[in-house]
This record gives structure tokens, C-alpha cells and sequence, in this order.
């Protein structure tokens, strides 16, 4: 037993357990050491070799294999700081003023999914978690990976705010929690409600005259071949009016003529139910806007694309680069927003910009930007840490419940805001949904029908201008008469 007290103090973190056989007694000991953190130092405390479990006679006294095999991770961490890196990436991180930090300075405040998950881990610890601010350019995060070098000399023990898999083994990973797509995204309107729009429904009004036309034709040849002939002009007025609703039919002489009058009144009552629910189609029911779901769909679609000129090629793909070909320029991710907006064209945004775009631009609950569901790549969030950290196991074991558990879905839904993606998801289900645009009942109201009454009284205004004229016309008329005595 002395002698393996004097083993180094580095297999104490290794997962090893001695077995000593006393066969006087017939019974096997087990020797393990547990490593604890030092308060004063914050390291390794240096832990004895001390007895977990025995065998007498075949029989364990601590049945559990915990008790054979006991985990070498700290469960307490006492309060020792716990210091991490952030970068800033909407919603996993997002610090107010970063414009006006540097590299390693404290953060007071924030928020993002990572962050609140940072404060799990570290009550877990039982640490004490401090933040500092890590430059890192979001629209181009494979492009710094200085800050690396705070893991290597210790500075830190772990970094996070929406980084990646991409550092090699160098450093320790928690494993996914998140994924995050690229997609192209769109904008869409609902056609304008106009009178030019109301016009384009009701086309097909054209067979109604067709009818009236062959009625007019047929009553001239009728009356004709019953020997009591009508102008053909006097019949064509007749008959629009009688059309319309606004005159009486001529009378008839004959069962022929009976029979042809009844077939323009039912042509008739067919016109107005026709008007009538084209009109009230027209006021109550809109059909969602010309939608895409392939890239290849958008590519032949008038839609513009609007790309980053320093980063629009970071896919080597032959159809999406013949896409980014035709593409305008753009700024940044903003820019680019406000740009597709102005001219009705496309750009490439992370996944998670799309609700609150979606919910910040809406008009009348409808969203006017839709994404597609094919992605241009896909990326997978995890945080890193230094490879010696020592909590390094339990910090991955945290990461994986939390994700199992869905928190990490619930933290990201939070950090966007919770009001954000139901408003997101309302407005692209109105955008999309081909039904009434009136919620109850779908009634028709004098303000959608004002424009009937706007022509109706341009038509009074006109009749009273033609009075007007007609009675100037018959002063001047009877001035200019010249009266014999």
C-alpha cells in the first residue's frame, strides 16, 4: 500500500482502479483516487489513494460499478472561475456595443441561446462564469481564428456564440447542440386590389354579349319572317338593356318571340349572379402570391439575386455559382435585406435571420419574405474548449442532456423571442393560405363598394353638366330667333 502511495500524481486523472489481494483474509480491496479542486488555486487538488469497494468471499460490498469505477471528473467545482470566450452570432450571442470592444473585455451583459447555456454549465460546475468579448467578423466566421491562442496558453478555458466544427483536434468539442442552414430567401406580394384587377376576373363576360348579339340577330329575323319587321338598332338597344336589368323586353307577338325573350331573361339573371360573385370574389378572397421551392425554380423566376461581393462564392458548385453570376451587390446582411426589399429580388441568409425579417417587415399580418426549403449548406453549432480543461467530460455529458432534452431548442427560440416566431409563423401561413381574407362572415361593406359609388356619382356630375349645356343651348337658340309680326 506504500508503495503505490508514491505513484505520480498525474494517474489521478486517468480512469484507474488497483486491486489488492489479501489472501490470508480472502478478500480483494479496491484502491482508487478521486481528484477535487483546490479552492485557494483553483487546480487539482492532489488526492491519496483511499479504499471504494471490496470483494470477500466472491461478493462485491458496493454492488454498483460507480463504486469500482468512480468517474475522475471534479463534481465541484467551488466557486473557481469559469472563463469563456464569446463571439457574437444572432441568437446564440448577442452583446450590446460590441462595436466598442476589444478582445477579452468583460461582459456585463448579454444574451443568446449560448450565453443562458453557459449559465447552466456553469451552475452545474457550481463555477463562476465570466465572459469576455471575442471579435469575430458573422458574416466570414472561417476567416479568425486567432482567438485560438487564448485556449492554448490557458487564458481561457472554453469559447462559444455560434462556432463550429472547424478548428481540427487542437481543441476539445461539446458535440452539436444546434444546426443552422444558408438558404435563399425571397420576396413575395399579394396581387394589389384594384379595379384593373377586378376587370382581369371578369374576362370571361365576354360570352354574355356573345349571347345578347345572337338574341338581337335572331329577334330581327323573327319578327321579319312574321311579317312585323323592327330595326335591328332599335332591337341591339333593347336587348342590352333588357341585358343588364335597366330596360323591359319588347313584346311579344308570337310563341317564338316568347320563347327567345325568356332566354335573355335567364342569360340575364346568369349576368348579375356572375357580376355578383365576381365582385364579391374580388373583395373577400385573395389566392397566395407565386411561391418557389427549389433553387432551380427561383433561378428561372424574374426574382434578382442580391449577394455580398467578398463572400457570394463560398460554395464551389457550378449551379450556384452560374446564380451568383447574375447577382447585384450588397453590403451586409442588412443591406442586402433592405435591397431585395426595394426590388422585389433574392439573397442568401442564415436560417435563423429569416422569422425575425419575417415578423419585422409583415404587412397586414402577411409575410412579404419567404425562404426556400432547399438548403445551400448546412452547419452545425458546437462550443470548444482546451483539451486539458478538466471539466472538459462533464461539460460534453451537460451539452448532450440538455440537447436530448430539448433546452437547447427552447434557448433558441427564447433568444430570437418567443413573440418573433409566432408572429413569423403566422405571417407565412397568411401569405400562403388560398381562403377568404375576412375572418368572419366575409361581409361586404360600403367602403369595399365605394367605388360604385364614386362612379355613380361622377355619372350624376356628368348628367348635370350635359343639363347645363342643354339649357345654355336653348337660351342662345331662342336669342337668335327672329320673330315676324
Amino acid at each position: 500500500m506504500g508503495r503505490l502511495q508514491n505513484i505520480p500524481f498525474d494517474i489521478q486523472t486517468y480512469d484507474v482502479t488497483f486491486i489488492l489481494a489479501d489472501y490470508v483474509k480472502g478478500e480483494h480491496k479496491f484502491l482508487s483516487c478521486v481528484p477535487s479542486i483546490k479552492e485557494d488555486t483553483c487546480g487539482l487538488k492532489e488526492s491519496p489513494l483511499r479504499q471504494i469497494n471490496s470483494c470477500k468471499n466472491g461478493k462485491l460490498e458496493k454492488k454498483n460499478m460507480a463504486a469500482v469505477f468512480p468517474s475522475k471528473i471534479p463534481k465541484n467545482y467551488k466557486l473557481c472561475p469559469f472563463n469563456v470566450g464569446m463571439a457574437t452570432l444572432f441568437p446564440y450571442s448577442m452583446i450590446p456595443n460590441k462595436e466598442k470592444m476589444k478582445d477579452l473585455d468583460r461582459i456585463t451583459e448579454g444574451n443568446g441561446s449560448d450565453i443562458e447555456m453557459l449559465k447552466i454549465i456553469a451552475q452545474d460546475f457550481n463555477a463562476t462564469l465570466n465572459l469576455f468579448y471575442i471579435f469575430r467578423e458573422e458574416e466570414n466566421p472561417y476567416l479568425h481564428m486567432e482567438y485560438l491562442n487564448y485556449l492554448f496558453n490557458k487564458t481561457l478555458d472554453a469559447c462559444a456564440g455560434g462556432l463550429y466544427n472547424i478548428y481540427g483536434d487542437v481543441v476539445a468539442y461539446s458535440g452539436i447542440y444546434t444546426t443552422q442552414s444558408v438558404i435563399w430567401v425571397y420576396t413575395v406580394d399579394r396581387a394589389i386590389r384594384s379595379w384593373q384587377s377586378l376587370g382581369h376576373k371578369v374576362t370571361d363576360v365576354y360570352y354574355f354579349f356573345i349571347v345578347y348579339l345572337i338574341y338581337s340577330v335572331i329577334w330581327t329575323l323573327v319578327r321579319k319572317y312574321d311579317e312585323n319587321s323592327v330595326s335591328f338598332v332599335e332591337t341591339i338597344v333593347s336587348g342590352w338593356g333588357a341585358l343588364l336589368g335597366t330596360t323591359s323586353l319588347q313584346d311579344p307577338k308570337s310563341l317564338k318571340q316568347k320563347i327567345l325573350n325568356i332566354a335573355l331573361i335567364v342569360m340575364s339573371l346568369h349576368l348579375s349572379a356572375y357580376i355578383g360573385a365576381q365582385i364579391y370574389s374580388y373583395l373577400t378572397i385573395q389566392g397566395p402570391p407565386q411561391t418557389y421551392n427549389t433553387v432551380e425554380e427561383l433561378k428561372v423566376s424574374n426574382k434578382k439575386p442580391y449577394l455580398q461581393t467578398s463572400t457570394k462564392y463560398f460554395v464551389q458548385d457550378k449551379s450556384y455559382e452560374e446564380f451568383a453570376n447574375t447577382s447585384g451587390d450588397c453590403k451586409d446582411f442588412r443591406h442586402c435585406e433592405n435591397t431585395i426589399l426595394a426590388n422585389t429580388g433574392a439573397t442568401l441568409i442564415i436560417n435563423t435571420y429569416l422569422l425575425p425579417f419575417q415578423a419585422e417587415t409583415a404587412v397586414n399580418d402577411e409575410a412579404r419574405v419567404l425562404g426556400l426549403q432547399e438548403n445551400v449548406l448546412t452547419v452545425y453549432h458546437e462550443m470548444i474548449m482546451r483539451k486539458d480543461f478538466a471539466l472538459q467530460k462533464k461539460f460534453q455529458d451537460i451539452v448532450t442532456r440538455l440537447f436530448e432534452a430539448g433546452i437547447c431548442d427552447k434557448l433558441y427560440n427564447e433568444a430570437i423571442g418567443i413573440t418573433v416566431v409566432d408572429k413569423a409563423k403566422i405571417t407565412n401561413k397568411n401569405i400562403l393560405a388560398n381562403s377568404y381574407s375576412c375572418t368572419v362572415g366575409c361581409e361586404i361593406t360600403l367602403d369595399q363598394m365605394g367605388g360604385a359609388f364614386y362612379l355613380w356619382l361622377f355619372g350624376c356630375l356628368l348628367s348635370f353638366g350635359v343639363f347645363l349645356v342643354e339649357v345654355l343651348y336653348e337660351q342662345l337658340k331662342s336669342c337668335n330667333t327672329v320673330y315676324l309680326a
